[in-house]
């Protein structure tokens, strides 16, 4: 299946800004993050068509996943 995949802030640096990526079906936000070699996962917001996703959640053909840096500040 295939999804999309939006990376922003310090994640840009494991690939571009958005792509496209075919992976297994029943694959998971977790496998996503493999296959990008991101290994940061302390601090780190995913979500699925604009909805919060845990690393276990499953995927669907067309799914949107977007991987943000938390937002510090004061």
């Amino acid at each position: 299946m295939t999804v999309k995949v939006k990376l922003y802030g310090d994640y840009l640096k494991y690939g571009p800004e958005e792509t496209y990526i075919n992976i297994e079906d029943n694959s998971t936000v977790e496998d996503v993050l493999n296959k990008f070699g991101i290994e940061e996962r302390k601090y780190i917001i995913v979500l699925v068509n604009l909805k919060r996703a845990w690393f276990d959640d499953k995927l669907n053909e067309g799914d949107v996943v977007s991987v943000f840096s938390p937002v510090g500040g004061g």
